[in-house]
C-alpha cells in the first residue's frame, strides 16, 4: 500500500476531481517515480485523500486531494491526471519527491584568508551535439498548456491544503452516532430524511450524514461531497450523497 507522508499547515479539503471518472484508467503526469506501472483507477475518497489502485500490482495508493491537478479531455489512450508536484514511492509510502542538493566546495579553507589562485584561463571543448525532432502529440501539448496556464492560481491552494489530513477528525462507515458525537461534540442541529440522518455543525461548515445511525460521507456548507465510504454492496455512498436535498 502506497500511503503518502508529508508536512504543512492544514486547512480546508478540496472537492475531489476524480469522482466522475468511475472506473474509467488513467495515469499520472508526470508519473510517481518508482512506480513502474504508471496505470490506475478510482477507488474510494476520504476526508483528506483519493485512494487509487495500480491496474498491475493492485496496489493502493494514498494521494492528497490537493496534489490532484488537471483532467485531460483526450482519454487516447487513457485519461491524464495532472499532478501540481511530483510524488515518489519509497519505504512504501507516497511522498513530496525532492531533488538532492549539490554543494559545492567553498573558495578557500576556513582558516585560510588567502584567496585561491586563479586556474589558467583555457577555452572549453567544442562537443557536437546533435538535437533529435521533438514528436509533440495532440494530448500532450494540451495537457502542457493546461498545467502551466493553472500552475499559478493552484499553487497557492496547493501548499495551503496540502496537508489537511492532519487537521481533520478521519471517519469511517465504522462510526456510528455515538462514536461521532465522542469526536465531533453535539452538532448544531439533527434532521431526519427517510433513513438519513444529518448532523450539523456550522462551525466547522460541514455535515455529517449517516444512514441507519452509520457514518456514510460529509457535505460542505454548500452540499458538495468531501468525503464518502464504501457501502456493503460494495459501491460508494458518493451517488446516494449526490442525490440529496440540501439539509
Amino acid at each position: 500500500m502506497f500511503r503518502y507522508h508529508g508536512g504543512g499547515m492544514p486547512h480546508s479539503p478540496l472537492l475531489n476531481p476524480l469522482l466522475e471518472l468511475g472506473p474509467r484508467r488513467f495515469s499520472f503526469y508526470p508519473a510517481i517515480r518508482n512506480v513502474e506501472h504508471n496505470e490506475w483507477q478510482f477507488r474510494r475518497v476520504t476526508w483528506s485523500e483519493i485512494i487509487v489502485v495500480n491496474t498491475k500490482s493492485g496496489e493502493e495508493a494514498f494521494i492528497p486531494r490537493a496534489s490532484i491537478g488537471e483532467i485531460s479531455i483526450i482519454d487516447d489512450p487513457v485519461v491524464i491526471v495532472g499532478l501540481r508536484r511530483e510524488l515518489e514511492w519509497r519505504d512504501g509510502a507516497i511522498y513530496p519527491h525532492r531533488r538532492p542538493v549539490i554543494e559545492f566546495p567553498p573558495a578557500m579553507a576556513v582558516n585560510d584568508n588567502r584567496p585561491v589562485a586563479a586556474e589558467p584561463s583555457r577555452l572549453a571543448p567544442v562537443v557536437n551535439i546533435r538535437l533529435e525532432p521533438r514528436r509533440a502529440t495532440r494530448t500532450s501539448t494540451k495537457l502542457a498548456v493546461a498545467i502551466m496556464l493553472s500552475a499559478v492560481a493552484c499553487l497557492v491552494v496547493a501548499d495551503i491544503a496540502w496537508d489537511v489530513r492532519h487537521a481533520t477528525v478521519r471517519l469511517s462507515s465504522a462510526d456510528d452516532y455515538s462514536s461521532i458525537i465522542h469526536k465531533f461534540g453535539r452538532p448544531a442541529t439533527e434532521r431526519m430524511n427517510g433513513e438519513l440522518q444529518s448532523l450539523s455543525y456550522p462551525s466547522r461548515h460541514l455535515t455529517l450524514v449517516l444512514r441507519h445511525s452509520r457514518y456514510i460521507g460529509t457535505l460542505d456548507a454548500g452540499g458538495r461531497i468531501l468525503d464518502s465510504v464504501s457501502l456493503p454492496d460494495g459501491a460508494t455512498s458518493a451517488p446516494l450523497l449526490r442525490s440529496l436535498p440540501l439539509f
